[in-house]
């Protein structure tokens, strides 16, 4: 029996060796007939996979090719610290700096951080301002980039193809950096940019100096327009916020006043003895510091004295401020207008400078006329600083990239035709089975 059972085990293990065998023979034949057609069909695939390349080859090569020229603008030149000397002039300079330190700083250079040159970018790219380039653009007969800017569109990374903005150094990415502290991200985010570099992609080579000129153009005189207007903004809330302050404080101050008068008032008629008997003198007891300390009357009336004096002086400098201010607010609201009508045009930073000077003269109060003054040293000190380092760069030409495209169409032109010769040599089995 147990004889039986080892034929038996002998007999499977035999037909399993058949079998495995037998799978490797067909995968074999298999293998071959495989080869076998691609063989048959060898012409067919050679020329449906080098046509397609060739052809992607050649039109890449004889079609135009794309230049760049990148303009660097140096943003080290720092003049703020001189212009805040001329406003510390002012006699109101103490309070009146703290509110417009941030607007005037941006007015006066770049000082492009991060959230700056988000700024920038967005305006630079804006459906608006891309429509005054293309309208430039053709004005300046470059109708073929302007086509190419306005196919663009709204696309963002088809237009970063065409112009490209590059901050030098880049700004950290703080998902990347293992900083928490609050403080140490808020210094990382005062970070500025030193140099700032803008590549301006197309064709042909003789149009890219007057390609470059109109996006330079807009550049440097068309952006400070946006970006004064919204600082002015800014300003103008600043103001305001000032204005709702003093008008807050105004009853404080005024009750204050009110209820040291009426004790001063009360003093005096306080009747007091003649020096020459004892304890002729009236003394009043105050606690200070949990003792009791005691303060003849006469200080306590200079003291009262010297408490409205205080706040008539405060109440008198909020009003000269609020004036002030609300001069200031009516002032930067008439600019502000001026930007709102102008932008929707081709307005640039030199008509803004010019449309100053004339305000200045049209300006009564002389603290008005000192900040207008101060302001258009800003706005020339901005234009001075937006010549790039270089006005004519070197203009250099953008590979094709033609190998490495034929080569993935030759790939691509290759798996189809293989897979088309097996499709047919199918067709063909099954037709003359068929058959």
């Amino acid at each position: 029996m147990a004889s039986s059972e080892n034929d038996g085990s002998n007999k499977q293990s035999i037909s399993n060796e058949s079998g495995e065998e037998a799978n490797i023979y067909e995968d074999e034949i298999n293998l071959i007939d495989y080869f076998l057609v691609i063989w048959k069909y060898k012409w067919f695939i050679v020329i449906a996979s080098l046509i397609p390349a060739l052809l992607v080859g050649a039109r890449l090569f004889r079609s135009p090719r794309d230049y760049k020229v990148t303009y660097v603008y140096d943003l080290r030149n720092d003049i703020r610290n001189d212009i805040r000397n001329d406003i510390r002039n002012d006699i109101r300079n103490d309070i009146r700096n703290d509110i417009r330190n941030d607007i005037r700083d941006d007015i006066s250079n770049w000082n492009l951080t991060e959230k700056n040159y988000n700024i920038l970018i967005s305006r630079f790219y804006s459906e608006e301002n891309t429509n005054k380039i293309i309208i430039k653009l053709r004005e300046n007969g470059i109708n073929e980039y302007a086509e190419r800017v306005s196919v663009a569109g709204n696309d963002l990374d088809t237009l970063k193809g065409l112009l490209k903005f590059e901050p030098l150094p880049p700004y950290p990415d703080l998902s990347k950096i293992n900083v928490t502290a609050p403080e140490q991200l808020k210094q990382i985010r005062k970070l500025t940019a030193q140099l700032l570099n803008i590549t301006i992609v197309g064709k042909p080579r003789e149009n890219l100096p007057k390609i470059s000129s109109v996006i330079r153009d807009n550049l440097e005189n068309i952006i400070p327009i946006y970006l004064t207007k919204e600082q002015l903004s800014t300003d103008i809330r600043t103001y305001k916020t000032m204005m709702a302050d003093i008008e807050k404080a105004k009853f404080g101050l005024q009750l204050s006043l009110k209820t040291n008068a009426s004790a001063l008032e009360k003093f005096k008629n306080v009747k007091t003895q003649t020096p020459s008997k004892i304890g002729s003198n009236v003394i009043l007891q105050f606690a200070v510091g949990g003792k009791s300390e005691y303060l003849p009357l006469e200080y306590q009336i200079h003291a009262l004295e010297s408490e409205i004096v205080k706040f008539e002086k405060k109440i008198e400098e909020n009003k000269e401020n609020y004036n002030y201010y609300k001069d200031l607010l009516a002032l930067n609201q008439r600019l502000f207008t001026e930007l709102k009508m102008g932008i929707s045009s081709y307005y640039t930073i030199q008509q803004f400078r010019l449309f100053l000077i004339e305000s200045v003269k049209e300006v009564e109060r002389e603290e008005l006329k000192d900040y207008l003054s101060s302001y258009i040293k800003k706005i020339e000190n901005r234009i001075s600083t937006s010549a790039p380092v270089s006005e004519n760069p070197k203009i250099s030409s953008i590979a094709k990239g033609t190998v490495k495209k034929s080569t993935i169409v030759f790939v691509i032109a290759l798996m189809m035709s293989v897979f088309a010769s097996f499709l047919l040599e199918g067709l063909k089995k099954a037709k003359a089975q068929t058959s």
